[in-house]
């Protein structure tokens, strides 16, 4: 019996950016696979029960706090994707 290994693509890669690739995409929290590199974990206000808290790939995490994701060129193609919608 042969066991098939399912490789997932960081969602990151759909959209312009320009942090490399470096590991493995698993699934984050937000629903999107993405790499270590592309995740950022928030870790709220300190305020109790704050539900943003969390791991988020770059595309989510930009979409929750806009202007806060540090690839730039991923921030802009994010900005334009939403004009476009």
């Amino acid at each position: 019996m042969s066991g098939s290994v399912t490789v997932h693509t960081c969602y990151i890669a759909e959209f312009p950016h320009a942090l490399p690739h470096r590991e493995e995409a698993t699934l984050r929290p937000c629903g999107h696979y993405a790499c270590d590199p592309h995740t950022i974990t928030y870790y709220g206000t300190g305020e109790e029960g704050d539900s943003r808290e969390g791991d988020y790939c770059m595309v989510c995490y930009e979409r929750t706090f806009p202007g806060m994701c540090p690839d730039r060129v991923l921030r802009a193609a994010i900005r334009t994707a939403e004009t476009q919608a």
